[in-house]
């Protein structure tokens, strides 16, 4: 039976902003230094902001963002497989090897799991009990999400703005007995992280809360 290596729980950006350390024995695995870990497996929750697929399906890639930073996912061949049921916007678990070309620091997946936005809420409440909040990009490379020629438009509101949207669009969905996340995402141009984000805050401030897939003004 072959032990695999622990698969950590870090922030993206934890993975980006260490020391990637290249091992020289023949069954040794590369890793990432992070506080004690050798970190080469990992076990992120994010979401997928941005798919490619080429055209002989031969090789397919997702962009995930936990809100600390973005990694690609990347598969080729017969693995695209673990890719073919998710797309932009879903929340996902992937479990992987830390991998390194071209200074692109990317994960090669084991295992992908659809998730709903509670697991990544959740997650990000772990990790910041664990390691407090995650760290700032020592340098951001502004071409580094787009080494596959994958372009991704972000639209930015104000936080309050983009709030009264949502809390508007609550209110016109009443008498359909409330909203889904899928719903908000396709009336309203903005990234997912920060939805999210709008969300939870109404949730703690009281004026919505959430009954199965749905999210209704607290009246």
């Amino acid at each position: 039976m072959i032990n695999r290596l622990t698969a950590y729980k870090v922030w993206v950006s934890d993975l980006l902003n260490n020391n990637y350390i290249q091992t020289s024995g023949e069954f040794e695995s590369n890793y990432v230094e992070f506080k004690d870990k050798q970190v080469s497996r990992v076990n992120l929750i994010a979401t997928i902001i941005a798919k490619l697929e080429s055209e002989d399906k031969n090789y397919v890639s997702v962009v995930l963002d936990d809100s600390s930073e973005q990694i690609k996912v990347k598969t080729w061949r017969e693995d695209t497989r673990l890719l073919n049921n998710v797309s932009v916007g879903d929340v996902i678990l992937v479990i992987g090897k830390i991998k390194k070309y071209n200074d692109e620091i990317y994960i090669l997946p084991e295992i992908i799991k659809n998730l709903n936005i509670n697991w990544e809420l959740a997650r990000k409440s772990e990790l910041l009990k664990l390691y407090g909040k995650p760290q700032e990009t020592k340098d951001i490379k502004e071409d580094e999400i787009n080494k596959d020629k994958t372009i991704i438009e972000e639209i930015k509101f104000n936080s309050i703005d983009l709030k009264n949207e949502i809390l508007n669009l609550i209110e016109k969905y009443e008498e359909k007995e409330g909203v889904s996340l899928e719903e908000i995402k396709s009336n309203i141009s903005s990234d997912l992280n920060e939805i999210n984000k709008i969300l939870e805050e109404l949730i703690k401030e009281g004026q919505v809360y959430s009954i199965g897939d749905k999210f209704r003004l607290l009246l």
